[in-house]
Formats: C-alpha cells, structure tokens, sequence
C-alpha cells in the first residue's frame, strides 16, 4: 500500500515535470515553426533575387559577361548574342581570341582580363570591337572587375558592356569639324595676311620717287608673300635692245642679269609662262642651267607697251593661288612703273595750254609716242592732223592780238566738240593744232577732218555783241606705218599741210611722197 502510494506520488510528480516542460516548450516549438516559415521566405525571397538578377543581366541593353580564371567564357547575356549574332551555347568554354574575329583584339581583351585578376581592382576602359559582317567597329565602354564564386571559390572576372558607338563618332565627327574649322581659320588669317601685305605694296608704290624704291618695295613684298621662293625683276631697256635685271631677292640667282626680248616667252606672247615639273611648258632662255623646280614668268603690261617681266623660282610646284598673286603683283608694279614715266616726262603743272585748254606739245609728243606704240603692238594706224588757220596774221592786224584770241579759242572749242573722247586735241603754237586720232585708216581720216573743215568755216565767232570775220583753215593728215618715228609723223602731216595753204587753202591734204 505504501508502495503504491509512493509510485503513485512518484507518477505525479513526473506528470507534474512533463506537463511543466511541455508548457516550456511550447514557446520554442512556435518560434521553430515560424524560423522554418522565415527561411522558405527568404528562399523564395533569394530565388525571386536570382532570377530578377539574371534577367537585368539577360535581357538588359547591355553586354555582360563571366570569364574564368583562363579568359574562358562561362556566361554572356542576350546582348552579345545579338551583337556578335551568336547562340547562348556557342561561345561558352572558349576564349576571346578564338570566337573575335581579329586575334590581336582578341589578345588585347585578355591581357586586360589578367590586369583584373592580378590587380583585384575593377578596370574601366574603352574598347573597340569588330563584328562579322561589320565594316565598322564597336565601340564599348568596358567595366571589368574580378569576384570569387562562393559556390566553387574559384576567382571569376565579370564584364559590363555599355554601347558608346554613336557617342563615339559623334565626338570623332566633332573633332574633325574642329580640325576643318582650324584649317579654314589659318587658311583665312592666311588670306589675310596676303591682303594686307599686298595693300601695304599698292600704298608704298604709290608714294615711290623712284624706280629703285619701286623695286625695293615689290622685293620686299614678295620675300613676304613667298617666303620659300626667289626671284627678280626684269625691266626691257630704253633703247629697247636688251632686258636687265633691276633687283633679286630670295636664293641664288635662277636668271641671268642681261639678256634678249626674245630670250622670254613671257616677253614674246604678253602673258605669263609657268614652267614646272607637272606643267612642262616652255622653257626660256634667259634661265641659268641647269634648270630645275618651277618658274613662272609674268609681264609687265605697261598702258601701251611690255615693260619687262616678274621672274620668281621654287624647288616646290607654283600653285594657282601663287600665280594670281604673282600676276596682282606685276599689275601693281607696271602701274607704278607707268606712272613713274609720266612724271619723269610730265610736269602736272604744265600740259596744257594755258589759252585755249587744249594740250601742249610737249605732252602732246609724249602721249603721241605711246600711242604709236601700242598703234604697233595691236597692229592698228595711228593718224595724226596737222592744221594752221589761214590768213591769221591779216585776222590778227585787223582786230588785233587780243580779239584774234577769240577765234582761236573758238576753234579749239569746235575741236573739243568734234574729235571722239579719246582723241588728243593739242595747240601746237600760234595758230597751229595738232590732233592725234588712234585706230583709224586713212579713209575714215579724211572723212572727219573734211567734216571738222566745213564745221570751222561755218562757225560763227562773235566779240561780245560784235560779229567777227568767219575763219577757215587748212588740214595737213599723215598714217602711221610700221617703224615709223614721232617726229616723221608729225612732219608728214606738217608737210602736207602747207602742201593744202600753197595750193587753194580751207582744205584737206593727204601726205604722199611727192610731198617731200
């Protein structure tokens, strides 16, 4: 009985213990069964991560992949699939120089792989990429950065790819627009540079008392505008027998010093002659032998005759720019050199005459001299008018020296009226007149001086409100000819001018040889 009681407290007790660390332990088993819930979520949680992870990598607008420690690609998303026009199996296993189509590049991107693994650090670079069936290359911006894989622990160097093509085309295409841009912009300042050296010319000319001062300013200007060239200026003589060189600049003298006309072609034609390794024109003989680079010959075209000529050599070819140039160059100083003569000849003060405004002889032989020769560069006559007033000493007794001015003034007017513009209406002295009248034969000649005769005999000469004496005179006209000289010009006219007053007077007299 004891026994029984004693087994039976031993059984409650244990009861007792039992229902005690079965209410303790209900806590525990609750929050077991909630980690268990808490882990299949975080399962989910990771898986729904992985796969959101491989589809940014997979499906992303850009070029991801994994290599292996051997460069050996283990993954590559649809990016590079469809760049490289690919299958999701076909490149794994094999490295970048066994699928890239150029093997340099291909050993370029590995040994970047291996600067990743053996540095740990991330690498970014710009890499150009060629693809079949592409004429033109990729361009990526790469970041490249090494992880360990902690399922295997092996190292691993994973790549990111962002498409930078356009982007960089865009900055070439700007760079080369920036490189045109410069270009154009030196080319301008260039130009520039030209045009204002050849305007500091023009105004130095201009101011030039000289002939020498002429060519030490056209010297000057070329060693400026051709730096890398030599030349000379070649003026004809005088006398017209020979061309001399006036001034040199630049290397050794390509040109002799004196020479023919003929010796250049440039000279014979009145145009420039270019003669140079691509342009193999003709060559003149006023250059030293042997005869090499370029040279370009330009004449001095005068207001009626050549001058001489602008020599100017280089080793390097004479472009067209450099022509033109060349050609402003010796307008400008055949002008000054033109101008230079008529002052040398002219005094501004003194070309007319002071009565009746018509030119005096002295210039009036000066124009008539340049006229006749450009009459015989163009193949063209020259006609010249000899005329006296008749009776004009018996007009002068009669209303004395000052009213006979009127008539003489009178006349002078008529000429002005009935020469053309470009005719030269000049008092030779007294009561004689010279006209020189360029391009005409001697047919048309005599036609208008007939003309002008009657026009005189008709004019009406008044004094104030007196009516003065008609006057009449009589005309003297002679034709150039080749070779002739001024002074047998005017002596012809003259001559058959007083061929016209010993015979009737108030007409018109052709010179012949009978008039000698």
């Amino acid at each position: 009985m004891q026994m029984s009681l004693l087994h039976l407290g031993v059984l409650n007790i244990m009861a007792f213990i039992s229902l005690s660390t079965l209410i303790w332990l209900m806590p525990t088993a609750y929050q077991i069964v909630e980690v268990i819930a808490k882990f299949q979520e975080d399962a989910r949680q990771l898986q729904r991560s992985q796969q959101m992870q491989h589809l940014f990598l997979d499906q992303g607008p850009f070029g991801a992949y994994i290599k292996d420690e051997q460069s050996r690609v283990i993954y590559y998303n649809q990016e590079i699939q469809s760049k490289f026009l690919v299958g999701p199996l076909e490149w794994l296993g094999k490295t970048d120089r066994e699928f890239l189509p150029d093997p340099e590049e291909g050993r370029q991107v590995m040994e970047n792989d291996q600067i990743v693994l053996k540095s740990q650090r991330p690498l970014k670079l710009i890499e150009e990429v060629k693809i079949p069936g592409s004429k033109q290359p990729y361009y990526w911006l790469s970041f490249k950065f090494p992880f360990n894989d902690h399922t295997t622990g092996e190292r691993r160097i994973g790549v990111i790819s962002i498409d930078i093509t356009e982007s960089v085309e865009a900055q070439r295409q700007i760079v080369d627009l920036s490189r045109q841009l410069e270009q154009k912009t030196l080319i301008l300042e260039a130009k520039n540079q030209q045009v204002t050296y050849l305007s500091d010319m023009v105004n130095m000319l201009y101011t030039c008392e000289s002939e020498d001062e002429v060519y030490q300013v056209v010297a000057l200007t070329c060693t400026k505008l051709f730096p890398s060239m030599s030349g000379c200026i070649n003026i004809i003589a005088n006398s017209k027998n020979y061309v001399e060189m006036k001034t040199s600049w630049g290397g050794e003298k390509q040109s002799k010093e004196v020479f023919s006309q003929s010796d250049c072609w440039a000279l014979r034609r009145g145009k420039l002659n270019l003669l140079s390794p691509h342009n193999m024109g003709l060559i003149c003989s006023h250059l030293k032998q042997p005869i090499s680079g370029s040279h370009l010959c330009v004449p001095l075209l005068g207001q009626v005759e050549v001058l001489g000529f602008l020599h100017i050599h280089t080793l390097e070819e004479i472009g067209a720019e450099e022509q033109q140039i060349a050609e402003i160059i010796a307008k400008y100083l055949a002008l000054a050199l033109n101008n230079l003569l008529m002052k040398q000849r002219l005094t501004h003060d003194n070309l007319r005459d002071g009565l009746t405004q018509l030119f005096n002889p002295s210039y009036m032989q000066t124009i008539t001299e340049q006229r006749l020769a450009e009459a015989e560069r163009l193949g063209q006559t020259l006609g010249v008018v000899f005329l006296d007033i008749d009776n004009f000493k018996g007009y002068n007794s009669r209303y004395g020296h000052l009213t006979a001015n009127i008539a003489i003034k009178a006349l002078a007017k008529q000429l002005l009226k009935s020469i053309r513009s470009f005719d030269i209406a000049c008092r030779w002295g007294g009561d004689e007149f010279v006209i020189i009248m360029p391009n005409v034969t001697q047919e048309t000649l005599t036609e208008r001086v007939e003309q002008l005769r009657l026009e005189i005999s008709q004019m009406q000469v008044e004094d104030g409100d007196q009516i003065l004496a008609s006057i009449t005179a009589s005309f003297g006209i002679a034709i150039s000819e080749p070779g002739i000289t001024v002074k047998d010009l005017l002596h012809r006219a003259n001559q058959a001018m007083l061929e016209a007053k010993r015979t009737f007077k108030n007409q018109v007299a052709v010179y012949t040889s009978t008039h000698h």
